[in-house]
């Protein structure tokens, strides 16, 4: 593989997979969706109670205004969920490779 195959052209491929990635609410709603969920459905409910069960100091209201105002947008902004407001129902489409980074990512830590 060439320099050139990795950088420039595929660098904002790369910048936008880690920026997805780099808040970690985000990355536990991708860990929802590829580990906890047979199907690829949820209520922002459902989703709410995992994450303030995972994420220490997060209380509930403040988990939902975080999903609905910034996660949940962004993720729908580079095509990982659709996101409908009104039902607070959200489908996850995921990355061809999300549960290796996810998985690449928490071994670091």
């Amino acid at each position: 593989m060439s320099l050139q195959d990795c950088y420039p052209n595929k660098a904002p491929a790369i910048n936008d997979l880690l920026d997805t990635l780099s808040h970690h609410v985000r990355r536990e709603i991708i860990h929802y969706f590829e580990d906890c969920l047979e199907e690829d459905t949820a209520e922002v409910a459902e989703l709410v109670t995992y994450i303030e069960n995972r994420v220490p100091d997060q209380c509930r209201k403040q988990v939902r205004v975080q999903l609905h105002h910034t996660h949940l947008p962004k993720l729908t902004s580079r095509g990982w969920v659709d996101y409908d407001r009104e039902t607070e129902q959200i489908r996850y489409h995921g990355h061809e490779n999300a549960e290796f980074f996810a998985g690449e990512i928490y071994d670091m830590f």
